[in-house]
């Protein structure tokens, strides 16, 4: 009888029996495709891992996986595990190019897979970690591959199949943190396949993290004393305002409680320490919180603003928005109980955003006309406000997810909250210094009419000119403090500069290598499509001719790709340099033979023209001789037909101090030469000159660089001599 006859008999048993039904069906599959999987995912050598440089934690125990998994999006979210191990299925998984992966309010599952073996010299007590509380639903299938086992019968084995995400209670985790953490068990050295199937309604982000035990406790460690704290900073400040409002009874403290109430509240939801100690067994209400919270924190800000603000004195258009905001963010605190998770959360961003644009609006216009007390409030809604912005771009994925852009909204409403705090102190020196200038005018009065009180009203002017210094020497702490705050910024801003440059940087790397690798894929599919076509109709000249075709664009792509490679390694440091004594005459003879056909190609005549023989040169010769044939390569690609090219060698004495011998060689070409323009970027990466090559040859723009920094490795030197119009000469230097 066959297995799906069996299926259907186990479809029809108990509980227990149902999920065998379920779990026998994935065995199967995984039985066939363990090799596939092995060999689509190769393993993650730990042993490996421990000397290369990682981005995540900084050491070998805490690795990020993001960039060592494979994705695969399952836009139907229908794919079940028997269904993403079918070989046609695993050609689809593409490798991830993000140390965090991020793809904002996505709609579909996502499948991820990478491969990890650890080392018998390795402790094996790792842990998986996924950093981020917000999901939904991660599930998790461990299993060992079948080229690990010789007896058919054992052809894999599934080891673990873990469900974790929000949507479970918290005594359901494997680990009690606030992160989904799995310890895990590769006592056998064997390479260990994982496949993660993530669905969620938020944000998809998903950060891998591999650690060492001890090193996932102390980091997590420092992870919660630092959000300790910030809990505890703004519980210092929930109390210290709830004093004020109680001593006080204005009013302006009540609204900024609830702010700093929601603010806190939405921190530790994102966070997860909502679930982990708050509603852990009630996961739909730690979803119905990410909304609520954002609400909480609008409806506090709003009235706090048009109180604080005095709008309707002001402004009283903005004062009728800032009602309707805090109506807006009533109804985000309902939606919960309508809407689904996502439309709520989308819907809270979208009030948040425009909140704060409003209360920066509103600000704005309250000091325009006179109100120069609200200059805190109107700098802690601006900065609030490019952090919420910065948030919102991360959590829709148009920013990268990093340890900045991760942690900005708690940046952003502890900044907030300080300046605020800073903007009601401002708001009650107003008021003190008002009072006092009434006190000083009822002091002149009575003064006149009562000299008697004269020591009196003395002794209570110096009692308020110390208050007064005293509130001087505090401001000038403020004032110190906001600086601090500026020059932290600054930074920030300048860190923030340098990512997208490099971000920038791999771009136009990456839009190169796809630019100068298409035409010749594509003059191959066409040479070879042709060839099929057409085979049984050609000579063996006509097929020779293809043949050639196909040959040329196959090498040519391996220069565009080896420029790369070069470029790469170089960027990494990973080149190395072998110094020896060799004869450069010889190799420069061998090198202008290999190129003099391909120079007569195009009617140019070689000409090596060594001023003596024998000449020594201490350097990589590898090395040398890659530079020298691309200079030469150069310089037959960018000159005209029915012309010359001159290499010469000679001694040649420096003039750097101590003096020193070293070889000089010189490519001259008759080209149209260089423009001032162009000797200025001629030695930079992807530069593109105004010259261009004579027979359509193509140029990657990275030649010139590698040639470069491999010179300056070999502690030579190389420079440019041309006249636009008149030719190019090269000159080289290396050491003898």
């Amino acid at each position: 009888m066959s297995l799906q006859y069996w299926r259907c008999v186990l479809s029809l048993s108990a509980a227990s029996v149902l999920w065998m039904c379920f779990i026998v069906p994935s065995f199967s599959a995984l039985a066939q495709n363990a090799s596939a999987l092995h060999e689509v995912f190769p393993a993650l050598e730990l042993q490996q891992i421990e000397r290369l440089p990682f981005r995540a934690g900084g050491s070998a125990s805490n690795i990020s996986l993001g960039k060592h998994s494979f994705v695969l999006i399952d836009s139907s979210k229908s794919l079940s595990i028997a269904d993403v191990c079918r070989p046609s299925m695993l050609a689809n998984f593409r490798p991830s190019a993000q140390d965090i992966p991020n793809f904002g309010f996505a709609k579909p599952t996502y499948w991820f897979a990478f491969s990890l073996r650890n080392s018998p010299s390795i402790p094996n007590d790792w842990v998986l970690e996924i950093a981020y509380p917000p999901l939904d639903s991660i599930e998790i299938f461990e299993f060992i591959p079948a080229s690990n086992y010789t007896a058919p019968q054992q052809a894999s084995q599934l080891i673990r199949r873990a469900l974790l995400g929000d949507m479970l209670p918290f005594a359901q985790r494997f680990m009690d943190t606030r992160t989904y953490a799995i310890p895990l068990d590769m006592r056998d050295t064997l390479p260990h396949i994982f496949l993660v199937r993530v669905n969620t309604e938020s944000s998809v982000q998903v950060p891998f993290y591999l650690h060492h035990h001890r090193s996932f406790s102390e980091e997590l460690g420092r992870s919660e004393f630092a959000y300790g704290i910030f809990f505890g900073a703004m519980a210092a400040l929930i109390c210290y305002n709830l004093f004020l409002f109680l001593s006080l009874r204005s009013r302006y403290y009540i609204y900024y409680i609830v702010y700093l109430l929601g603010a806190s509240l939405y921190i530790a939801v994102v966070n997860g320490f909502a679930a982990q100690y708050l509603w852990g067994e009630f996961p739909w209400w730690a979803n119905y919180m990410n909304s609520a919270a954002i609400g909480m924190m609008v409806c506090g800000v709003s009235v706090f603003a048009r109180e604080f603000l005095q709008v309707k004195r002001y402004a009283p258009m903005m004062a009728k928005a800032l009602i309707l905001s805090m109506i807006a963010g009533v109804v985000v605190i309902g939606s919960g109980f309508i809407f689904s998770y996502r439309t709520c959360v989308q819907m809270s961003v979208v009030v948040n955003i425009l909140t704060i644009v409003l209360l920066v609006v509103s600000g704005a216009i309250v000091w325009a006309r006179g109100n120069t007390s609200v200059r805190f409030f109107f700098l802690a809604v601006a900065l609030f406000l490019t952090g919420n912005i910065l948030f919102v771009l991360k959590t829709v994925g148009l920013l990268p997810a990093n340890p900045v852009t991760a942690h900005i909204a708690e940046i952003g409403v502890m900044t907030e909250g300080l300046l605020f705090a800073f903007a009601l102190a401002d708001r009650y020196r107003l008021m003190r210094l008002q009072r006092e200038e009434a006190q000083h005018e009822a002091l002149r009065v009575q003064h006149e009419a009562n000299v008697q009180l004269e020591r009196k009203v003395r002794e209570r002017t110096a009692e308020l000119e110390a208050m007064n210094d005293e509130m001087q020497r505090q401001m000038v702490i403020l004032n110190e403090q906001a600086i601090e705050i500026e020059m932290t910024n600054v930074a920030l801003q300048e860190k923030n500069l340098l990512l997208e440059n490099l971000n920038h940087e791999k771009n136009e790397f990456m839009g190169i290598a796809v630019h100068d690798l298409k035409n010749p894929l594509q003059t191959i599919i066409m040479n070879t499509s042709m060839m099929r076509r057409y085979r049984d109709k050609m000579d063996n000249e006509q097929r020779d001719y293809l043949f050639e075709r196909i040959e040329e664009t196959t090498r040519r792509m391996h220069n565009i790709i080896t420029n790369l490679l070069d470029a790469n390694a170089i960027e990494m440091g990973k080149v190395e340099f072998s110094p020896e004594h060799f004869s450069i005459d010889e190799e420069i003879r061998a090198l202008v033979s290999d190129y003099t056909e391909k120079a007569a190609a195009k009617s140019i005549t070689l000409h090596f023209l060594p001023e003596t023989t024998g000449i020594q040169a201490f350097a990589d010769k590898h090395r040398t001789m890659e530079v020298i044939e691309n200079l030469l390569s150069n310089a037959v690609k960018f000159s005209p037909p029915d012309k010359n090219i001159f290499i010469r060698t000679a001694l040649y004495t420096s003039n750097s101090k101590p003096s020193r011998q070293m070889v000089r060689m010189e490519v001259q070409d008759e080209g149209p030469g260089l423009s001032e323009k162009d000797k200025t970027k001629l030695f930079g990466k992807f530069a593109r000159l105004s010259a261009q090559p004579t027979g359509g040859e193509h140029s990657t723009g990275l030649g010139l660089s590698i040639v470069k920094r491999f010179v300056e490795a070999m502690n030579g030197e190389i420079w440019c001599e041309s006249e636009e119009g008149n030719g190019a000469t090269f000159v080289l230097l290396l050491p003898t």
